[in-house]
């Protein structure tokens, strides 16, 4: 995977620098941005990453840039940074899913460990969207191949089950295992576990399918 992006969205310059000094010391690609509208401008939103923002700025407040990377669907991860400790805000974006919420000043230990928290989180989340997308691509008929191919059942069972000749579930089994990019059974099962999707009628992916 390439580099991730971190993106610093505070109006104070100063702070931005001082963030920007500290993850850019641990060898991170850091982008900093005076405001929300900003980060939207710049920021590439379907690529795993994290954004360390401010609460309250000029514009759109940290609340609501949290809100668009949520409707957006973005694999991007929130750490909140605040000099006012407003507790309804934070409880808020909390629930939205934010890694942490930082209380200015903080160490640059735990900075770096809300980062790098965030950064797995938002690795995970993208490897699952990649997942999704790539279930969502099968048919119905090659998701009731998949089904029973992760239940261990053996080509013969397989078309007993699904109505199917021989040769058809085999064309079905090659087709799934090219359009989820792997070689084997084992690597598919071990994918969707990684991705925490049990297979093709997952909730996760009925929603990617629709959408």
């Amino acid at each position: 995977m390439t580099e991730l992006n971190i993106y610093v969205v505070d109006d104070d310059r100063a702070v931005s620098l001082s963030v920007q000094a500290v993850l850019s010391h641990q060898g991170h690609r850091v982008h900093c941005l005076a405001s929300g509208e900003e980060f939207f401008a710049s920021a590439v939103l379907d690529r795993p990453g994290c954004v360390v923002t401010d609460v309250q700025m000029p514009g759109s407040s940290g609340v609501d840039l949290q809100r668009r990377l949520l409707a957006a669907r973005s694999p991007l991860s929130v750490v909140v940074v605040t000099g006012v400790a407003d507790v309804p805000t934070a409880v808020a974006m909390m629930e939205n899913g934010a890694i942490t919420l930082l209380e200015k000043p903080y160490a640059p230990a735990d900075l770096l460990c809300a980062v790098e928290r965030g950064l797995a989180a938002s690795r995970e989340r993208w490897r699952a969207h990649a997942v999704r997308h790539r279930l969502a691509q099968l048919t119905d008929e090659e998701r009731g191949v998949l089904e029973q191919m992760l239940a261990g059942q053996p080509n013969k069972a397989i078309a007993h089950a699904v109505a199917m000749s021989m040769r058809t579930v085999d064309r079905r089994r090659q087709a799934v295992l090219e359009k989820m990019g792997v070689g084997s059974v084992p690597e598919l099962a071990l994918m969707l576990g990684a991705a925490r999707l049990t297979g093709p009628t997952d909730s996760d992916s009925t929603l990617a399918a629709r959408n």
